[in-house]
């Protein structure tokens, strides 16, 4: 296999796996070269591309390059969070030749849903309209192992902007005596709670375990899917999946405010699909306009389900052509010395 001089190399760093894949020139993804390592069997993210350029049997990596890591991305040294991991700017930069991209995951996935035509799979309310192809600002939030937050702003010239946020770990909003009380029970004598602590993979399990100790019954679930595959015939787990679902719409209602994505709310995650059946049911929607000051506005904010197959890799590329496409010439580029500038030192 080859990579052309305009593909770049695309890595979604998780907690679990570390996914690869080459990009076109236009930035989409070739489905053909994604290949996904082990986070337990490799060592680090240079092992995991040397694994990745040997299994696609390379002569070269491109030297473009664009990552997703779940955290906060600052500085040259990115710790990977829940895992022995981290990823170096400068150390990337050195193995393949240019300064990497390097998002957090769910900004990544926000730069897919702003970039690709996405089927809606269930519109939950609001006004009527296309969430992201329209100019205005949109929240993309996703329940997963965690709670990803991304904010999408589109001008009215088309040109798209995404803000990546930690909002997941930001406090949780008790806005109802129920949903104070859940934190309170859940994490006692522990402040604050974060938000995704409770509207996530593991926050369902913990509501879960809290209801069948409330009912003194012996829990039968001990995963988050086994909640979610049996709320059909669990009353406990049923309950856990309907209250999940109003911490979801009560804190989403307030990142709305918040971020002031007043022009629609896109809802993703493979724990928002698994409880899509909880999220329509009208006492949980009802938390969504939880301001009496903005009920009215938040009324008309359109929310919907969506999902998209390798999201991340899929809005990478997207980001690092944009990057590309947008990055501004060089005044006057002949004038550049021919040799490189000897460099001055300077004295403090």
């Amino acid at each position: 296999m080859t990579a052309t001089c305009d593909s770049a190399v695309l890595g979604s760093i998780g907690r679990k796996h570390v996914r690869f894949a080459l990009s076109k020139g236009d930035g989409s993804i070739r489905p053909d070269t994604i290949r996904s390592y082990s986070a337990d069997a490799t060592t680090g993210v240079s092992a995991a591309l040397i694994a990745f350029q040997r299994d696609l049997n390379l002569p070269a990596l491109p030297r473009r390059s664009a990552v997703s890591v779940p955290g906060l991305v600052r500085g040259d040294t990115i710790s990977i969070t829940n895992t022995r991991w981290f990823l170096s700017r400068s150390g990337l930069e050195a193995m393949l030749g240019e300064p990497p991209l390097i998002l957090n995951d769910f900004a990544a996935e926000a730069w897919a849903f702003a970039s690709v035509d996405t089927r809606v799979d269930e519109a939950f309310g609001g006004a009527p309209g296309q969430l992201l192809r329209r100019p205005g600002c949109y929240l993309i939030v996703g329940i997963t192992s965690g709670l990803g937050v991304a904010v999408v702003n589109r001008s009215e010239t088309g040109t798209v902007a995404v803000l990546a946020t930690e909002a997941g770990h930001a406090v949780f909003a008790g806005a109802t005596d129920e949903l104070a009380g859940l934190a309170i029970d859940l994490f006692a004598g522990q402040h604050p709670v974060a938000s995704e602590d409770i509207v996530s993979a593991r926050g369902l399990l913990a509501i879960y375990a809290l209801l069948a100790r409330r009912a003194s019954v012996p829990p039968r679930a001990t995963t988050p899917e086994d909640v979610t595959r049996l709320a059909a015939t669990d009353p406990i787990a049923r309950g856990a999946c309907q209250l999940l679902a109003r911490a979801f719409w009560a804190q989403a209602g307030n990142l709305v405010m918040t971020f002031g994505a007043w022009d629609g709310v896109l809802i993703t995650g493979e724990v928002a699909r698994a409880i899509r059946p909880f999220l329509r049911q009208p006492e949980a929607q009802a938390l969504f306009p939880i301001s009496a000051k903005y009920r009215r506005a938040l009324l008309t904010v359109p929310r919907s389900l969506m999902m998209l197959e390798n999201a991340e890799l899929v809005g990478l590329g997207r980001a690092l052509h944009h990057q590309r496409m947008t990055a501004t010439p060089e005044p006057f580029p002949s004038l550049r010395p021919a040799v490189p500038a000897v460099p001055v030192p300077i004295r403090g």
